[in-house]
């Protein structure tokens, strides 16, 4: 009599096979996760490092216009004197405006001064248009990288 075959078995795959499968894929999305997490941590911990430097440089800086001068006035020129008054070396100074009393403002491309230490004075020259010295002069505003470190001058400038 002919053997009869039984179909109604499944054929799969071993369990040691299944088992190998299973830990390789394991290990393979643990490795992708640590790798994410790793880096992430990393640039995390850079960003945390430098504004936390940041902040403890700009907790002890400050500076001062200690003059203002103007020479002439359609096209005049304005030398601003700035002192770093603080404890901070390296201290940037971003932006300087100048404000005419009509309200226009003047800024100058000379700008940032980088290496700004303490003690260190600098003079920064802009042009500017006024109708009299020191009539039209309103004001001027240097400020620095330090968030909320900056001095406006609202003195009377040294006009020639």
């Amino acid at each position: 009599m002919p053997m009869k075959t039984d179909h109604s078995r499944k054929k799969g795959i071993s369990p040691l096979v299944a088992a190998v499968l299973l830990i390789a894929f394991t290990v393979a999305l643990g490795s992708l996760i640590f790798s994410f997490l790793s880096s992430t941590i990393t640039q995390t911990t850079d960003t945390i490092t430098n504004r936390t430097t940041q902040a403890i440089d700009c907790s002890a800086a400050s500076i001062n216009v200690e003059e203002v001068f103007v020479s002439g006035t359609t096209s005049a020129t304005v030398r601003v004197v700035i002192k770093n008054t603080g404890f901070t070396d390296d201290l940037v100074i971003r932006d300087l405006q100048v404000f005419n009393t009509t309200g226009n403002n003047f800024t100058t491309s000379g700008l940032p001064i980088p290496d700004f230490d303490r003690g260190e004075i600098a003079t920064v020259a802009i042009g500017a248009n006024f109708t009299s010295c020191p009539g039209s002069f309103s004001k001027v505003i240097v400020s620095t990288t330090c968030g909320g470190i900056s001095d406006t001058f609202t003195g009377t400038p040294k006009c020639s």
